[in-house]
């Protein structure tokens, strides 16, 4: 894949990747999110990406909705622990439109207490839709144990209080703090010569003053691993057991995606589907997550049970994390494992926008991005000696930690 990076003389990077078709992606990856946040900032960085689509100087937020739909694209964001994102597809004739409105909402959003009012009713009504689902509402409340007195362990949608006391002010703070040219990479993935993008981009984007961040994001505090139990008064017991795991990167991560997926990952093969729901038939859904952040990661298993199963389905997990901790996988166990995320893996890039927006994430984080052949090669030369050390370290039972909505 022809891949092309260049950086502005005020410190903006840009991502080119040439793509044959008449379908193009380009946007904006800001390296800001919840960790970025002051403690009275709870949620801002989630509302400052909803406030990038209410206006600029240029356009209103129906006018930056429609300068995309109006020509049969698609404009859309997301905010992370880490990053923020805002990009769009679109046919390849409208480069220069969609660049442009993306420039506009990530440098010129106008930020009007009022538009800032109505959009903070908004998210409440999203945080009241989250609280609602338990089995995404634990998953955010097991990140704030494993990550405690940290932001990155602080919920992306924010809380009540530090929403209903936002002005104006005090989200330009925020935006103008992290929001810095030099943690911002635009990117393009399309069929235009590199020289097009970088002119483009100079035009656009070239008179945005150069900023540097001046500050440091707060450094991640000793893990406790803790077992907590919380009523909720669910029809289930939803259940969340594991730790810290690898950054994104960390030597081992390849190690540690394949034991993941030998665990409980994307494959309906794994070992906790096929013990947990196949066999005993005691949940409907178990998953075995892993998300690696910037120094750190997350690994944990969800799953939700009946009351009365609640110790026979720990006893079995308990059980497959110690096999897992205490024999090395055979050889036709670790050639079955890499060929199945391999050509996961593969199937996946297919997705242009996916693609994009993970190669956009490594340039950000790491100045580089790896090419296949390179990923490849890294899970090809995992060992099965690996994938133990990796099941030693993570899967300690001293080392996790277990939260219970009950």
């Amino acid at each position: 894949m022809n891949i092309n990076t260049y950086i502005l003389s005020n410190g903006i990077r840009l991502l080119h990747v040439k793509a044959a078709g008449d379908v193009s992606y380009c946007g904006a990856l800001i390296n800001a999110g919840t960790r970025d946040e002051e403690a009275q900032e709870s949620g801002y960085a989630h509302l400052v990406e909803h406030l990038l689509f209410k206006g600029t100087s240029k356009y209103t937020s129906k006018q930056i909705i429609n300068r995309i739909e109006n020509v049969g694209g698609e404009i859309n964001a997301y905010t992370t622990k880490e990053e923020t994102a805002v990009y769009a597809a679109f046919l390849k004739q409208y480069l220069d439109r969609t660049f442009s409105l993306v420039a506009d909402m990530v440098f010129d959003s106008q930020f009007q207490q009022k538009t800032i009012d109505k959009e903070v009713d908004v998210v409440l009504d999203e945080i009241d839709s989250y609280i609602d689902s338990p089995s995404d509402i634990i998953l955010d409340d097991f990140e704030e144990l494993i990550f405690s007195g940290n932001p990155l362990g602080r919920n992306i949608l924010g809380n009540r209080k530090s929403l209903k006391a936002v002005t104006r002010d005090k989200i330009l703070k925020y935006y103008r703090r992290t929001y810095t040219p030099d943690q911002i990479v635009f990117f393009v993935m399309g069929n235009y010569t590199k020289e097009r993008v970088w002119r483009l981009a100079e035009r656009v984007l070239g008179s945005v003053p150069a900023r540097k961040r001046d500050y440091e994001r707060e450094p991640i505090k000793e893990y406790k691993p803790i077992s907590k139990s919380v009523k909720k008064g669910t029809k289930q017991v939803h259940i969340v057991l594991g730790g810290r795991s690898y950054s994104q990167t960390d030597a081992d991560r390849y190690a540690f995606i394949l034991l993941n997926n030998i665990l409980g990952g994307d494959f309906m093969s794994s070992i906790l589907n096929m013990k947990l729901r196949e066999k005993e038939g005691l949940v409907y859904e178990v998953d075995s997550n892993y998300t690696p952040y910037f120094e750190t990661g997350n690994w944990n298993i969800y799953l939700g049970c009946d009351y009365s199963d609640v110790d026979r389905v720990l006893s079995i997990i308990q059980t497959e994390l110690a096999r897992l901790r205490d024999i090395e996988l055979s050889e036709h166990a670790l050639r079955l494992a890499k060929r199945r995320l391999l050509s996961y893996l593969t199937i996946c890039g297919e997705n242009k926008e996916s693609w994009i927006l993970g190669a956009a994430k490594q340039y950000l984080n790491t100045g580089v991005i790896k090419q296949k052949r390179e990923v490849e090669d890294s899970i090809n030369s995992v060992t099965a000696a690996d994938i133990r050390r990796c099941a030693e370290t993570v899967f300690n039972p001293d080392y996790l930690t277990v939260l219970k909505y009950i």
